[in-house]
């Protein structure tokens, strides 16, 4: 399955590669991180897309690009879906993005509302065709 990637352009030579899903149903902007280790999702957004899911603390510590822990908790998504490809239960870290939306914003790109990283990029059995801009997913439902 291949799913467009949109380029955000950022300072001078840089970039972030951002695709879109469904999380519930509901539109969601999600950034390619193959730096991340997990999957993550905005803790200021999961009302909107989960409602009132159990959340629970996280009980490793996550780091940023800084030298601090960043405070986080664990949940799953209900329902994840990316294209055709539906997934259930999946675990998912919650951090706060509102600092790195709210750099988004001043540019005025797009906010970011889900982190995908290696966990499931690895699970989805997921390329990134640079070239073409394409996500692929070679894993089967």
């Amino acid at each position: 399955m291949h799913i467009p990637i949109q380029v955000i352009p950022l300072q001078p030579d840089g970039c972030h590669l951002m695709i879109t899903g469904n999380i519930n149903g509901l539109k969601a902007n999600i950034l390619l991180d193959t730096g991340a280790s997990k999957t993550i999702m905005d803790v200021n957004r999961v009302s909107h897309y989960l409602g009132n899911p159990e959340i629970k603390a996280f009980d490793k510590p996550v780091m940023g690009m800084g030298n601090g822990k960043i405070e986080s908790w664990a949940t799953k998504f209900s329902e994840f879906s990316l294209g055709a490809l539906s997934l259930s239960d999946w675990p998912v870290v919650l951090v706060d993005l509102k600092p790195i939306n709210d750099s988004y914003a001043v540019y005025d790109l797009p906010r970011i509302d889900m982190v995908l990283g290696g966990d499931l990029l690895m699970h989805l059995k997921a390329v990134i065709d640079y070239q073409n801009k394409v996500f692929i997913i070679n894993m089967k439902e």
